[in-house]
């Protein structure tokens, strides 16, 4: 009788089940290499130009100003919608502004560490931890609408990897609205999402029909 192989990651269609104790002390250690830095950041000068127009925007959105119109936004409507709403529940300070650029960061770094996790616990951890460097050492916790972009498109192929090995739709469902949302931060990276998911795509029925050939034969 066939032995059980190793569990498999849930990124790769392993079943979403409770964290080993391994599991934990890997994403505890991300967090502490990323906690390092984040109370300097808070309160270092940052890119004075590119906060401002992350605080300054959205507040004219909510007031009824239609970007592009109005004033110049070079980039897509989704992350000042978003942001606006975050400061009417946060308020207009620049800490609450860090503090979604943080959630920005980690949606990024988690990002990766799922995509990499099927390589191991420590090929995800060192991708995170060299994430971490590459994001937050250039531009602090500004909340930039780039870095909710490559956060939210990352996420969407997490849930097209899941996708081509479970074939549930609702992961496929998933992975099109993180997909179409990143496109309302960032239009330009249509052509990076786009080129994702149909390799997601082309993967997944790659699978299907090799599964059916070798039933055949």
């Amino acid at each position: 009788m066939p032995q059980p192989g190793p569990p498999t990651p849930w990124v790769v269609g392993g079943p979403l089940r409770r964290p080993s104790w391994r599991g934990v002390v890997a994403v505890a250690v991300v967090l502490v290499v990323i906690a390092i830095p984040v109370r300097g950041l808070f309160k270092a000068t940052g890119s004075s130009m590119e906060e401002g127009f992350m605080l300054v925007f959205p507040h004219l959105v909510w007031q009824g100003r239609i970007p592009n119109v109005d004033f110049l936004h070079l980039y897509g409507p989704g992350s000042l919608d978003i942001l606006a709403l975050w400061y009417q529940l946060f308020g207009y300070t620049l800490e609450a502004e860090r503090t979604f650029g943080l959630l920005q960061h980690l949606g990024i770094i988690f990002g990766i560490y799922a995509l990499t996790r099927a390589w191991g616990r420590v090929s995800a951890v060192g991708a995170a931890w060299i994430t971490a460097l590459l994001i937050m050492t250039p531009i602090g916790l500004s909340a930039l609408a780039w870095h909710g972009a490559v956060a939210l498109a990352l996420w969407a192929v997490v849930f097209a990897v899941r996708a081509t090995q479970t074939h549930r739709t609702r992961h496929w469902a998933i992975a099109g609205v993180l997909a179409g949302l990143a496109l309302t931060f960032r239009p330009d990276i249509v052509l990076a999402v786009g080129a994702a998911l149909l390799f997601a795509v082309w993967s997944s029925r790659r699978v299907a029909w090799g599964c059916c050939w070798s039933n055949m034969t």
